[in-house]
């Protein structure tokens, strides 16, 4: 028989309350523990999660200890936060971006809308360039309207339409000088010819359009061959014809002309500085004229002091009288 007395259950349960009571940490039956932490994308729910020990309702109660009561509470109550998720901190980019570029657009339309209808920029002086057959007083007359508007509400579309019926003027560029200064520089058409109309004479382009009306003296500043005016010739063809050759000869060449005139559209007549006479023909072939003309003229000074005429009409057998 054995000398040891049978187990009795509830000593086994006093043993182990007092172990419990003497060393809380060693409790069978420790409860479970909750930790709150943040969801970490798109949402402001919590969600709690367990420590994976089950919780005992009737676990024996234990002494009171307040400082174990503080660390449970503080860790009961301790929320993670975690750090921005990649997506969440290029979204706060682009939000930061895009409130960036619309405050810089209110600020550009706001100073834009000022400059542009306030008189801070009002025109005050008003400079012209390029006049050379457009008088002052035409330019000025032409542009006094622009005085007193914001430089950014006048453009070159606006102004070129101000000198549109005036025949020399190409075209109008601009050159903002603030705060109250504008330059107006018109590009005129480049004259080729003028004739005689009265005691003053007209100029002609290219393609014989009349560009102005100049005087006797303005005529001498220019020094362009003189052809009949249009008035003065019964045949218009002939008026262009003249026209159209004297628009064909190289720079050089065309200095050298004095006058120009023809009774038929095959028989124009060059009259050079020289005082000799080139015999020019129609308006064919004039690159190839010009070109044995040029020789011609390239002579040797003997050679060419016994010539007064030179006839080109047939480039390629030129004849020199």
């Amino acid at each position: 028989m054995s000398k040891n007395p049978p187990k009795n259950p509830s000593n086994n349960s006093d043993d182990t309350n007092q172990v419990a009571e003497k060393f809380p940490g060693l409790a069978a039956k420790k409860p479970a523990k909750s930790i709150s932490v943040e969801r970490p994308i798109h949402s402001d729910e919590k969600t709690v999660t367990e420590t994976g020990i089950p919780r005992v309702d009737d676990e024996p109660a234990r002494p009171s200890d307040p400082a174990l009561e503080a660390d449970d509470n503080d860790i009961d109550e301790t929320v993670l936060e975690l750090p921005p998720s990649p997506e969440q901190r290029k979204i706060k980019r682009r939000r930061a971006l895009w409130i960036s570029i619309l405050s810089t657009l209110v600020l550009l339309g706001g100073g834009w809308a000022v400059l542009y209808f306030s008189p801070i920029l009002a025109i005050e002086e008003i400079e012209h360039e390029g006049l050379d057959l457009v008088t002052e007083s035409q330019a000025v007359e032409r542009t006094a309207g622009l005085e007193g508007k914001p430089l950014p509400q006048v453009g070159e579309r606006g102004v070129n339409e101000l000198f549109e019926n005036i025949p020399a003027v190409k075209d109008v560029t601009l050159r903002a000088e603030p705060p109250h200064g504008l330059v107006v520089n018109i590009n005129e058409y480049q004259p080729i010819a003028m004739g005689p109309r009265g005691k003053e004479y007209v100029v002609f382009s290219e393609d014989g359009t009349e560009l102005a009306e100049i005087t006797s003296k303005k005529a001498q500043e220019f020094d362009l061959p003189v052809v009949a005016s249009a008035a003065d010739v019964t045949d218009e063809d002939v008026f262009n014809t003249i026209n159209e050759v004297l628009g064909s000869l190289p720079d050089d060449l065309r200095d050298q002309v004095r006058a120009a005139s023809g009774s038929s559209i095959d028989s124009i007549e060059l009259e050079l500085t020289s005082g000799k006479v080139v015999m020019w023909g129609n308006n064919e072939d004039a690159e190839k004229k010009a070109k044995v003309l040029e020789a011609l003229l390239g002579l040797e000074d003997d050679e060419a002091a016994q010539i007064s005429e030179y006839d080109v009409s047939a480039p390629d057998f030129p004849v020199t009288r």
